[in-house]
Protein backbone atom coordinates (compact mmCIF):
# COMPACT_ATOMS: atom_id res chain seq x y z
CA UNK A 1 0.00 0.00 0.00
CA UNK A 2 1.32 3.50 -1.39
CA UNK A 3 2.34 6.36 1.91
CA UNK A 4 -0.16 8.20 -0.04
CA UNK A 5 -3.15 5.54 0.41
CA UNK A 6 -2.10 4.94 3.98
CA UNK A 7 -2.62 8.63 5.06
CA UNK A 8 -6.22 8.64 2.85
CA UNK A 9 -7.54 5.58 4.86
CA UNK A 10 -6.01 7.79 8.31
CA UNK A 11 -7.96 11.01 7.37
CA UNK A 12 -11.12 8.86 6.33
CA UNK A 13 -10.65 7.27 9.97
CA UNK A 14 -10.59 10.80 11.27
CA UNK A 15 -13.29 11.76 9.37
CA UNK A 16 -16.20 8.78 9.93
CA UNK A 17 -15.05 8.97 14.22
CA UNK A 18 -16.02 12.21 13.70
CA UNK A 19 -19.57 11.15 11.87
CA UNK A 20 -18.14 12.33 8.42
CA UNK A 21 -18.88 10.19 5.93
CA UNK A 22 -18.86 12.50 2.86
CA UNK A 23 -16.19 11.19 0.70
CA UNK A 24 -12.81 13.50 -0.33
CA UNK A 25 -10.29 13.70 -2.79
CA UNK A 26 -6.59 13.65 -1.79
CA UNK A 27 -6.32 17.19 -3.54
CA UNK A 28 -9.89 18.50 -1.02
CA UNK A 29 -8.56 20.99 1.33
CA UNK A 30 -10.05 19.68 4.93
CA UNK A 31 -9.06 22.13 7.00
CA UNK A 32 -10.09 25.27 5.58
CA UNK A 33 -13.44 22.94 4.89
CA UNK A 34 -13.73 22.77 8.51
CA UNK A 35 -13.85 18.91 8.10
CA UNK A 36 -10.58 18.50 9.80
CA UNK A 37 -9.50 20.80 13.34
CA UNK A 38 -6.32 20.72 15.11
CA UNK A 39 -6.89 18.48 17.54
CA UNK A 40 -7.06 15.73 14.20
CA UNK A 41 -3.83 17.76 12.73
CA UNK A 42 -2.52 16.26 16.17
CA UNK A 43 -3.82 13.01 15.62
CA UNK A 44 -2.05 13.11 11.89
CA UNK A 45 1.15 14.39 13.37
CA UNK A 46 1.36 11.54 16.23
CA UNK A 47 0.34 9.05 13.19
CA UNK A 48 2.79 10.22 10.92
CA UNK A 49 5.55 10.03 13.40
CA UNK A 50 4.59 6.91 14.77
CA UNK A 51 4.48 4.96 10.89
CA UNK A 52 7.01 6.61 9.04
CA UNK A 53 9.64 8.13 11.47
CA UNK A 54 8.71 11.52 10.71
CA UNK A 55 10.32 14.04 13.65
CA UNK A 56 8.35 17.51 14.09
CA UNK A 57 10.17 18.80 16.71
CA UNK A 58 12.07 20.81 14.66
CA UNK A 59 10.05 21.18 12.05
CA UNK A 60 8.04 24.81 11.76
CA UNK A 61 4.32 24.08 11.79
CA UNK A 62 2.47 25.18 8.91
CA UNK A 63 -1.12 24.27 8.73
CA UNK A 64 -1.43 24.69 5.09
CA UNK A 65 0.83 21.24 4.96
CA UNK A 66 -2.09 19.19 6.66
CA UNK A 67 -5.33 20.66 5.08
CA UNK A 68 -5.26 17.71 2.00
CA UNK A 69 -4.07 14.18 2.17
CA UNK A 70 -2.23 15.28 -0.89
CA UNK A 71 -0.20 17.85 1.26
CA UNK A 72 0.37 15.46 4.15
CA UNK A 73 2.03 12.92 1.00
CA UNK A 74 4.41 15.58 0.40
CA UNK A 75 5.30 16.90 3.50
CA UNK A 76 5.93 12.86 4.21
CA UNK A 77 8.07 12.35 1.10
CA UNK A 78 10.25 15.49 1.95
CA UNK A 79 10.91 14.59 5.44
CA UNK A 80 11.50 10.68 4.74
CA UNK A 81 14.14 9.40 2.86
Amino acid sequence: MSKQTEIRNFVEGILNDKGDSSGFTDQQLLVTEGRLDSLDIMTIVVFLEENYGVDFSDQPFDQNEFDSVESITALVGTLVN
